[in-house]
């Protein structure tokens, strides 16, 4: 290989040798050297035309092919199969040495034969070292890493050697570090440091990812900055609070900051962007605190601004004592300090605002109304220091430490560090304090300032005596009577009232609070609810100094548990007092139904239960997204879990209880198929007719489209409500169809033939019935009609006679008519089809032409025979033969109308009944009339 470079190549190679190379014993030493000179010069193919022909085995080809597919034909895909040839290679042979070191342990004179160099080891394929060949691998990619002319060949390169599981890790860098730290730094600008493409030590690459770190964040990039520090392991929480910093420094510099608004959203992004970050308290807590002692100076209004700033000011204060109070050892020194500062705060805004008021020709407008003041006192109500509970301590709600009251004015400003016009501020704020129900940041906020307010004087004087410790008598008469005799009668103070179960006029200690109810002007509401306790805790038998400690929610459950009648109507009065919220009356009430429902010993019952309640809730409240969500667990419930394992009641109980039976036929569908439709009618329902109603609607909807031709199901679900028309309606329904059959068959005289018309005989005797008992007239007497039908066909069939009477076509009926012998039986055969026959045709044919006499007798019995007939009849005389006259002179006898039958038998020439029409005495005088008026023709 010396031989094929040049003479400056050939003299860095050997400069190490202490002799000409002609004489030198070459070495594994030697050979790393010209490796490692000769690919740092790019004489690459040198390298691999020397190891094809003298070490064509060796796996350091496959490595030399992957660099050579790599810089010189940039086909990565191809290289990286070398480079995975390459590893199998080294973990086939280290597989094969460690089976064999132990028999190669014991022939150490053989080592030299099986290809054994002088540093030792053990020798793969090509007479190499395993570990040597390891070691040149190693310097070939950190060859290649650094010899990338550009950052995508680099990052390519990474990402090939990265897909490569461990290779070389322990003799080189992170490949697949190093691979995701190039994806981080994709279009930042910023490019990978070389010596981290060395071998360095930990401490310098830790040094490198920092100095990325902070170029990135230099230059905006966060999110990169954060992905590349996590990767690296370096701390996040001063990079999050680096990153705040520069952008509140942005942010001062727009004209959105003028906005209160626009201050909230930011101040609030900073403290969740720390909280999810998981950042220290302290270094949050300064954060805050530093921000809050920096002020911007703004063109503007100077009054307006200086009003902006207060606000800020007391929003981050309060941040920072939340954050200092989620510290382990919490300083409520410090947090002490904190709030005595904002209330400062508090006191400036109140009369800056006082004066723009003044000022201004239109007043401010009020918080309410403004969306940027709501968002800030929602923010300052959640950071409130009314929420730190260890600045809410015992020793507050005592009057040991509280102010005295001083008369003399000088006496007032010496103690406190405020002025006359400052502490009728701060008077009027604590007043609102106590209106809150803040009674422990008021009673703060007197100490701090050593002010004395009557008012917080009075509540913490209810909340002593209801604790058992001695103050004296209040005075019968104070300046503020006046005002107070209105409370005496507010509809707050009668409900109060209404919570005393027995009224205990000899117990001086509610004698005593309630006067000082009557006294207390702010934080009238809190006295009001130490009476109710103090009440409530006599009632519950135990001290009022643990029950006021206890949370309202737990006051009220024990309230619910008592064994009283009236119980009830307490823990209405109590709720008032305490103004608890609907949520937390109803979440008390949801977690008693859920733990009363959760001791169900029944499997898979409690579920079923919860999922009915709350469909109830969700229905009450109209939540339609609620319902839907229950309709889907209810769904998921049934198919996953009470089908597969049996529990059919439990889905019966969740369908009836839910009672949305149109969006749950699906346990329609499991309850046929595994044949317990029938738990369905068995199911108690509630009496309610509505509700009947509607699940006997939901089940035949159900049959009759999923299970048409199932009539069993039908009867079944008609009998359970007593639906006697919907089962008339079904037997005739099926008569009809077995009917339809007969039909589409030819009319055939068989056994099948008589036995399907005796069913369908059946079938409408019992529609009748069912129509008869549920007052359905018409339909009853439809399907008695249709069944003498049937019964007169199978008369005819008994009798061995083929006439076909069902089924019939309006065409066909006249020739049924002709061909029945019995009058009754054409009477059959026209009611069930609604059919008029021709009576004229009829008589003509049985009686002129053959006599049939006892067919009209009959007929007359029936129905009267009317002129008309008798006309329509002799109509047909025309083609009469002359051999039937006596029959038409005897049909003539049937005709009560006397001037029809003359005329009849004038205009058949039948003289001798004409004759006797005129001759007869009964019928002389009528005759001789007629003929001779005019109305006759």
């Amino acid at each position: 290989m010396l031989t094929s470079v040049d003479d400056t190549t050939k003299k860095k190679a050997t400069s190490h040798l202490p002799e000409a190379p002609q004489h030198h014993e070459w070495t594994l030493h030697d050979l790393s050297i010209i490796w490692r000179t000769l690919l740092w010069l790019g004489h690459v193919r040198v390298l691999l035309r020397g190891f094809e022909l003298f070490q064509q085995d060796c796996p350091l080809v496959l490595v030399l092919r992957m660099f050579e597919w790599c810089c010189d034909y940039r086909k990565f895909t191809v290289a990286k199969g070398k480079l995975l040839d390459f590893q199998r290679t080294l973990i086939t042979t280290q597989e094969t040495t460690d089976t064999e070191v132990h028999r190669t342990a014991k022939q150490n004179h053989h080592w030299k034969s099986c290809g054994m160099l002088r540093n030792g080891g053990p020798a793969i394929a090509g007479s190499f070292p395993l570990q040597w060949v390891e070691s040149q691998a190693s310097v070939l990619l950190l060859t290649m890493l650094q010899r990338c002319s550009s950052q995508y060949d680099l990052h390519r390169l990474l990402q090939l050697l990265a897909d490569v599981d461990k290779l070389l890790k322990s003799n080189g860098p992170d490949f697949r570090k190093l691979s995701e730290l190039s994806q981080l730094l994709q279009g930042s600008g910023v490019t990978l440091p070389e010596r981290l493409l060395q071998c360095i030590a930990p401490s310098t690459q830790q040094e490198e990812f920092q100095f990325i770190v902070d170029t990135l964040q230099a230059g905006g990039c966060y999110s990169q900055a954060r992905r590349v520090a996590e990767l690296s392991g370096l701390p996040i929480h001063c990079l999050l609070l680096s990153q705040l910093l520069q952008e509140v420094n942005v942010h001062k510099t727009k004209w959105q900051w003028r906005r209160l608004e626009t201050r909230v959203a930011f101040w609030t992004k900073c403290h969740n962007l720390l909280k999810a970050g998981s950042s220290d308290p302290e270094s949050a807590s300064q954060f805050f605190l530093s921000q809050s002692e920096v002020i911007t100076p703004l063109a503007g209004d100077k009054t307006q601004t200086e009003v902006l700033d207060i606000q800020e000011r007391c929003l981050l204060l309060q941040l920072t004592a939340h954050w200092l109070s989620l510290q382990i050892h919490i300083p409520v020194d410090e947090l002490e300090r904190l709030e005595k500062k904002m209330w400062l705060c508090q006191i400036d805004k109140h009369i800056l605002t006082t004066t723009i008021e003044k000022e201004n020709m239109f007043n401010l407008p009020s918080p309410a109304t403004a969306p940027e003041i709501n968002a800030y006192e929602v923010c300052m109500k959640e950071f409130s220091f009314s929420n730190i509970v260890d600045l809410n301590r015992e020793k507050y709600l005592s009057l040991e430490g509280f102010p005295s009251h001083s008369e003399k004015l000088d006496d007032l400003d010496a103690e406190s560090d405020l002025s006359s016009e400052e502490r009728r501020v701060l008077t009027v704020l604590v007043g609102q304090l106590l209106d809150k129900g803040s009674i422990h940041e008021a009673s703060r906020v007197c100490r701090y300032f050593n002010i004395h307010d009557p008012d917080v004087w009075l509540v913490l004087c209810c909340h002593s005596l209801a604790c058992g410790v001695q103050i004296p008598e209040p005075k019968e008469e104070t300046p503020k009577a006046p005002e107070t005799k209105a409370l005496t009668h507010s509809p707050s103070l009668s409900s109060l009232s209404s919570f005393v179960m027995l009224p205990l006029p000899e117990d001086p200690v509610t004698v005593h609070i309630q006067k000082l109810v009557n006294q207390c002007r702010h934080g009238n509401n809190y006295c009001k609810q130490v009476l109710s306790l103090y009440q409530l805790s006599k009632e519950l038998q135990c001290p009022f100094s643990q029950i006021s400690r206890e949370h309202p929610h737990s006051v009220l459950e024990k309230l619910l548990l008592l064994q009283q009648p009236d119980r009830f109507r307490m823990a209405k009065t109590f709720i008032k007092a305490q103004s608890l919220s609907a949520y937390t009356v109803a979440e008390l009430i949801s977690n008693a139904v859920v733990q009363g429902l959760l001791a169900s010993t029944q499997e898979q019952q409690p579920v079923v239960e919860l999922l009915i309640v709350a469909h109830s809730c969700f229905s009450l409240t109209c939540n339609m997204e609620g319902i839907v969500r229950i309709l889907q667990a209810s769904r998921h419930l049934s198919h996953n879990y009470l089908a597969p394992r049996e529990h059919y009641s439990l889905l019966v109980r969740l369908l009836t209880g839910i009672g949305r039976y149109n969006e749950m036929t699906y346990i329609f569908d499991l309850l046929h198929q595994n044949h317990c439709f029938e738990m369905l009618l068995r199911k108690k329902m509630d009496r309610e007719r509505g509700q009947r109603s509607t699940l006997k609607t939901a089940l035949l909807d159900y049959i009759k489209h999923c299970l048409p031709a199932d009539s069993e199901k039908h009867n079944m679900v008609a009998l359970c409500f007593s639906m006697r028309r919907e089962i008339g309606e079904n037997h005739e329904i099926a008569a009809k169809t077995q009917l339809k059959m007969i039909e589409s068959q030819d009319w055939v005289v068989t056994p099948d033939l008589k036995s399907s018309l005796v069913k369908v005989l059946n079938l409408l005797k019992d529609a009748a019935e069912s129509f008869s008992k549920d007052s359905c007239v018409r339909q009853a007497s439809h399907c008695v009609r249709r069944a003498k039908l049937i019964t007169l066909q199978l008369h005819f069939l008994n009798q061995g006679s083929n006439l076909r009477l069902i089924n019939l076509k309006p065409a066909e009926l006249h020739n049924a008519f002709m061909t029945l012998p019995q009058l009754y039986q054409v009477f059959v055969v026209s009611e069930a089809y609604g059919y008029g026959p021709d009576w004229a045709e009829i008589l003509y044919q049985k009686v002129v032409l053959k006599g049939d006499f006892v067919y009209l007798e009959e007929l007359k019995r029936r129905r009267p025979l009317t002129s008309a007939l008798f006309e329509d009849i002799f109509r047909k005389l025309d083609s009469t033969p002359s051999s039937v006259s006596s029959n038409v002179k005897r049909l003539l006898t049937y005709c009560d109308d006397v001037c029809t039958r003359y005329r009849l038998a004038y205009q058949q020439n039948l003289s001798d009944v004409t004759k006797t029409l005129l001759q007869d005495n009964k019928t002389y005088g009528y005759m001789n009339d007629t003929l001779t008026s005019k109305t006759f023709i």
